[in-house]
């Protein structure tokens, strides 16, 4: 039995014509723009590892927390309602603000100067960048058919790597000038150290970006008669958890697999480059142009290899070709996770880390595709939401977070940290290859099941 239909809700005489071509990248572009400066504002932290750590008396697992820990905390309780609100609003002023606060919170960070003062701040980069996410999915889910969302999708996530690579490579410039120029003088706030500088110039450009994201056209909301709800077309929480209830097994393992495949990056990410450095010497700017380096080249062209190969997959009708995708992901990624601290060399240690990066990013174009799948659309960034906290909870914030412990409290040794890493990575992408092997059958019912959902020929 289908849901109720509002009955004052306009009616269309066919479903719309997708997006054109210049209209649909172009929204791709701008938020890939955004994503782009979210990261680099969320990663900028790892190339100051050092300085922040002198400066604020702190060890490797209160460095994990500030990197994770305090940017989920409020993710958490956030992302879900931003999600929601995503569900039932404008989704390009909700993206335009979620922008300018993370932006501003992150120049805050440069003003701290205590561990408890920039834990707070990195809360408040969580609460902006929670907003982000979720409406950009259901944004590019309607600018683009099934068959070519993953290259979508994966061309937005790739704000990830280009972000990550961008703020370790920047940010070696600066730590390289740091030794000569520790403290500078800024009208106003007087003498404050480098790296607050830092946190102030990566972050104000973002109310530019916001700005811009005004300019994207919000694209009709392509509806199913399972969109539908008893007094309007937003999914309220009971259908939305309904959804969930009937596709438990699918949405769980969807979340496990890609959440723990996520881990290996996000380890490499904040300890890949102290790790250069603590075990083969080389400083901290030189080490942060060679992770900056490897991260922009292959991190990029995994998640691109990887949603193209998906949709390809897709048109041949490989309805699981997103789950096909991951499960290859999390086994090709096992090996180098593990050989990365073993290798004898510089060149053989970075040529571990570049597979690492690229079958670390391989399937992040396919992992959001996989969501919208199953999902009715006007449930979309509500549950997208749900998997960004669970997936930032692991990923961002476990993984690099009990890699840190493993180094200070296990091996007592900070030069261990590359073990550490290999431990965490390589157990997470075992976790992962199970999840996504267990994951098919659920996946392709749900698939089914929303696939044969009739048309509701209602506007948004």
């Amino acid at each position: 039995m289908s849901p109720p239909v509002d009955a004052a809700a306009p009616v269309l005489s066919a479903q719309p014509a997708w997006p054109g071509p210049a209209t649909a990248w172009y929204t791709v572009g701008v938020l890939l723009l955004a994503y782009t400066l979210g990261y680099v504002d969320r990663s900028i932290l790892t190339i100051l590892v050092e300085p922040v750590q002198a400066d604020l008396h702190i060890n490797d697992t209160q460095l994990g927390l500030l990197h994770g820990f305090a940017f989920v905390i409020f993710y958490v309780t956030l992302g879900v309602p931003l999600g929601y609100l995503a569900d039932r609003s404008n989704r390009k002023w909700l993206i335009a603000g979620s922008i300018a606060l993370w932006s501003v919170m992150t120049a805050v960070c440069g003003l701290t100067r205590t561990f408890g003062q920039l834990f707070a701040a990195r809360i408040g980069v969580g609460i902006g960048e929670a907003g982000l996410s979720p409406a950009g999915y259901s944004l590019i889910s309607d600018a683009f058919p099934p068959n070519r969302r993953s290259l979508a999708l994966g061309i937005y996530t790739i704000g990830i790597y280009l972000g990550s690579g961008l703020a370790i490579l920047g940010g070696g410039l600066v730590v390289g000038l740091i030794g000569a120029r520790p403290t500078v003088d800024i009208p106003l706030l007087g003498a404050i150290r480098s790296w607050q500088l830092v946190f102030m110039i990566v972050g104000l450009p973002g109310l530019l970006v916001s700005l811009l994201a005004i300019t994207v056209r919000e694209p009709v909301r392509r509806l199913k008669a399972t969109d539908m709800v008893q007094g309007g077309f937003a999914a309220n929480w009971a259908s939305t958890w309904a959804q969930i209830g009937r596709h438990r097994r699918a949405y769980g393992l969807i979340t496990l697999g890609f959440a723990f495949l996520g881990v290996p990056f996000n380890v490499a990410l904040l300890w890949a480059r102290p790790y250069l450095s603590r075990h083969f010497g080389v400083t901290p700017s030189q080490g942060a142009y060679l992770v900056g380096f490897t991260m922009l080249i292959f991190a990029t062209s995994g998640i691109i290899t990887g949603s193209l190969v998906c949709d390809r997959l897709q048109s041949k009708g490989r309805q699981d070709a997103t789950v096909r995708i991951g499960l290859a992901a999390s086994l090709l990624v096992l090996a180098p996770v593990i050989a990365f601290p073993l290798m004898p060399s510089l060149p053989l240690a970075i040529a571990a880390l570049a597979v690492v990066l690229f079958f670390g990013a391989f399937a992040y174009g396919a992992a959001p595709a996989s969501l919208q799948l199953i999902t009715p659309n006007r449930m979309r960034a509500t549950v997208s939401a749900l998997y960004l906290v669970l997936i930032n909870l692991v990923g961002l914030t476990a993984g690099p977070l009990i890699t840190g412990a493993l180094t200070d409290y296990v091996f007592h040794d900070k030069a261990a940290v590359g073990v550490s890493a290999a431990i965490v990575g390589a157990g997470s992408a075992v976790i992962a290859a199970v999840a996504f092997g267990l994951l098919f059958r659920p996946f392709r019912a749900a698939a089914d099941s929303e696939a044969r959902a009739p048309l509701t020929l209602v506007s948004a």
